[in-house]
Order: structure tokens, then C-alpha cells, then sequence
């Protein structure tokens, strides 16, 4: 706390496996983690096997998960819990959170790092809620006002299913949402939402829903942020019209990809092209059959966007 003030970054990962990236090097989280980092040091904080191992610190060649080896350190803690990731917010003063993947089995211990992230003011880049047995979060209802209160900016993905019998509003708006048990996720909720991609699987929206939220994005100066929106639902048939098209809605065409960045790019296959009153192009296609589902592309004026034939690869 007296080295001065540095940009400090921290992760919090409760304990799945997963390849993430720290500063352009890739490192499996395969147990809880905590890891901090800044500039080149980077320091893994580990549940220590044995209490005698409580405190023991090895540096790590470059072997290893490809860290660099002058910034790489493993430190070993009597726990990896919430209460470890808040003292540390306090001890460096981070002010941004690179990721925090939590799930709701503890009520008290989420709204204790809750109220920390949310009175600082803390930038959470990306928030993830792991899935944990439904009757293990009963009181989830009391998550989302919580949630909502956070500065989530990049991403917000939920893989819980929650209970039926409570209603459920996201009012956070960061650049990705996905939700992998949508049902709750009304057609108010995706119509006052702001991101630019949008994953709804396990949805309830219907074709009615889902025509009014396009007619609405026809609109001029609607959703100027969308870009890509992915909707699952059961309640996708044929019995009535989306966007005046019969479904399922498609045309063979080559794959149409948009290029946002050097790694950051979306493809669809076999899309109608829509467009809005300002000219604004979209590619829209819906798929029937045992799994409906409705892909939604929106392409900027500044967009590079290729054809191409056949499936390339989609990151998100």
C-alpha cells in the first residue's frame, strides 16, 4: 500500500476449468484462483494443500502456461474465497475488476464483495455466474438488484437456471449478455436493452415478441448499438409471420462475416437481408425443427464484412 499507486488488475475464478487470457497469454484456470497482475507481474494466489504450505511462493519458468519467468508467482493462501478477493481490492486499490466468475450458492458472501464493487464504483469487465443446483439459490432474486448496481462494461454471462416462480429484471447494459436459461428474460427486458450482442438460449420469446423488437429496430436510430443478437426458443414455429417473412427465413448465400477487430469476428450462414429506415443492413435467418432459433446480424457502414463460402470460425 506504500509502493504507490499502479494500475492493478485481479481475476476471480470459483473454480471451473477454463482457458483465459491475462495481458495476451493464454493460462488454464483448472481450481480457485485469484490472480493479480500489472505491467509484467503477474501473481497466482493458490489454496495451499497443507497448512505448513501457508504463505510459500514459487517462481515459475517459462514452461509453464507461457508466462514470462521474471513476472510469474505463485502464492500459496490458507482459502480462495470472496474474502480474499475484496482484501485484496482494498490492498492494491484496484479500481478494475478483469473478471469475476462467481455462483449464488451464499447469499451473504456475494452482497459482501457486492457492496465493496458497488460503492467503489469498480469497473467489472467481465461478470459470469456459474451454475450451482437450483435449490441452492432460492434467494437469487435478491442477486439482481445487486447485479444491476455493478459496473459491468464487457460482458455478462449467466449460466444459472433460476427458479419460475420469481420475475427477474436485467437493467445492466455491457457490450455482451449471454443467458443460458433465458425464459425469464422478458420481450420489455430485450427492447429497453443497450448491448451490442445478445445471446438468449432456453428463451420463451415468441414470433410476436420477436417481430415487434424487429419492427422496432427497423425504426431510425434504434438500438444503435446491436450487432449481433441469438435468440433460443421453443415458441418459434411457423404459425405466424416475422418481419412480413413466412418462416423458416433463409436464402441460400454465401456466409456473410463481419470483422470487428484482429480476433473479434461474427459469421452467418444462408441470411435474408433487411434494412433498417436508415439504411442500416441486417442478416437475418431462423431456423425451425427441433431446436428454433433466430440469428441476427447488423452491419455498420464501417464494418469490413467478406463472403465466404462454407463455415469459418466465430469467436465471441
Amino acid at each position: 500500500m506504500l509502493g504507490g499507486r499502479k494500475n492493478w488488475k485481479i481475476r476471480f475464478n470459483a473454480g471451473s476449468s477454463k482457458k483465459v487470457y491475462v495481458n495476451g497469454l493464454h493460462y488454464n484456470y483448472d481450481k480457485n484462483e485469484v490472480v493479480l497482475y500489472v505491467d509484467n507481474l503477474i501473481y497466482i494466489f493458490e489454496k495451499a494443500a497443507k497448512p505448513e504450505d501457508v504463505f510459500i511462493t514459487e517462481h515459475v519458468g517459462r514452461g509453464r502456461n507461457h508466462f514470462q519467468p521474471e513476472g510469474y508467482m505463485s502464492i500459496q493462501c490458507p482459502d480462495i474465497d470472496l474474502k480474499l478477493f475484496s482484501n485484496l481490492l482494498v490492498t492494491f486499490g484496484i479500481s478494475i475488476v478483469d473478471r469475476l466468475k462467481i455462483d449464488f450458492r451464499s447469499f451473504e458472501s456475494f452482497s459482501n464483495i457486492a457492496d465493496i464493487l458497488i460503492g467503489r464504483n469498480i469497473e467489472i469487465k467481465e461478470f459470469c455466474v456459474e451454475e450451482a443446483e437450483t435449490r441452492k439459490v432460492i434467494d437469487v432474486v435478491n442477486y439482481m438488484p445487486l447485479i444491476n448496481q455493478m459496473n459491468i462494461t464487457q460482458r455478462f454471462e449467466c449460466q444459472q437456471r433460476f427458479l419460475r416462480r420469481y420475475n427477474y429484471q436485467l437493467d445492466t447494459f455491457p457490450n455482451k449478455i449471454i443467458i443460458n436459461w433465458s425464459f425469464w428474460f422478458n420481450i420489455d427486458q430485450l427492447l429497453n436493452n443497450r448491448s451490442a450482442r445478445i445471446k438468449l438460449w432456453e428463451s420463451k420469446l415468441s414470433n410476436q415478441d420477436i417481430n415487434l423488437f424487429l419492427q422496432e429496430w427497423k425504426k431510425a436510430g434504434t438500438f444503435p448499438n446491436l450487432r449481433y443478437l441469438l435468440i433460443d426458443s421453443m415458441k418459434i414455429d411457423n404459425k405466424s409471420p416475422i418481419f412480413g417473412m413466412v418462416l423458416p427465413i433463409q436464402k441460400k448465400r454465401p456466409r456473410i462475416e463481419i470483422r470487428f477487430g484482429d480476433n473479434d469476428h461474427i459469421g452467418i450462414d444462408n441470411a435474408v437481408q433487411v434494412t433498417k429506415d436508415d439504411g442500416t443492413i441486417g442478416y437475418l435467418r431462423v431456423e425451425l425443427g427441433t431446436n428454433p432459433i433466430l440469428y441476427f446480424l447488423v452491419a455498420n457502414p464501417a464494418d469490413t464484412v467478406r463472403y465466404r463460402h462454407g463455415r469459418s470460425g466465430m469467436t465471441w
